[in-house]
């Protein structure tokens, strides 16, 4: 039986692992998107029984690019910015925004940013993707804070990382920024992820 349950599948097979989760009583950390709002009552329900961290983007880069999102949210505009968010990926991912530039552009909004960012897709270009967020002023001056990921290791060596620490938790859904502030405050001597990165 394993200690921890990593779910990086299709949306359609979730149903199957929660039903492995909840039979075996196995924490789950949750990797892939989209599941809601078509699956949330079922990882409510997983959640109540086990530990589950609802992990969009398991890139630490990703992490960073919300929290300087919500410094720039929390400053005083002189002038109200336009803000954009871009989503690219590879020819292959579907061509909806992705979970990840919803999740940046909540972040702005969550901490009292205005307006809300717009969104845009492209599809195209060298795998894995990239995410930018700018706030332009006028047309004097603009800033994006830009974030690329050139390998699914990013994902997988944090998955791997924050595994053993799951079984540690109460059952509840753990968010993941949560997950990533804990670990980067904590003693770097003692931090799970030493030499991870």
């Amino acid at each position: 039986m394993p200690d921890v349950l990593i779910d990086a599948g299709a949306p359609a097979g979730f149903p199957e692992v929660a039903a492995y989760c909840l039979k075996h009583t196995v924490p789950l950390l949750e990797c892939v998107s989209h599941l809601r709002p078509r699956y949330s009552g079922l990882l409510d329900e997983v959640a109540a029984a086990v530990p589950v961290l609802e992990a969009v983007n398991l890139s630490f880069g990703s992490y960073l690019q919300r929290r300087l999102t919500g410094l720039v949210a929390a400053v005083h505009h002189f002038t109200t910015p336009h803000v954009d968010v871009l989503d690219r990926h590879p020819h292959r991912k579907a061509a909806r925004i992705s979970a990840t530039a919803e999740r940046l552009a909540t972040a702005w909004t969550d901490a009292g940013g205005h307006p809300e960012a717009q969104l845009g897709l492209r599809r195209g270009g060298p795998e894995v993707s990239e995410h930018s967020i700018t706030w332009t002023w006028g047309t004097d001056e603009a800033l994006t804070v830009h974030h690329q990921v050139i390998s699914l290791r990013a994902a997988a060596r944090t998955a791997l990382a924050f595994a053993p620490r799951l079984p540690r938790h109460p059952p509840g859904l753990i968010a993941l920024d949560d997950f990533f502030h804990a670990l980067s405050t904590s003693p770097f001597d003692d931090h799970p992820m030493k030499g991870a990165f």
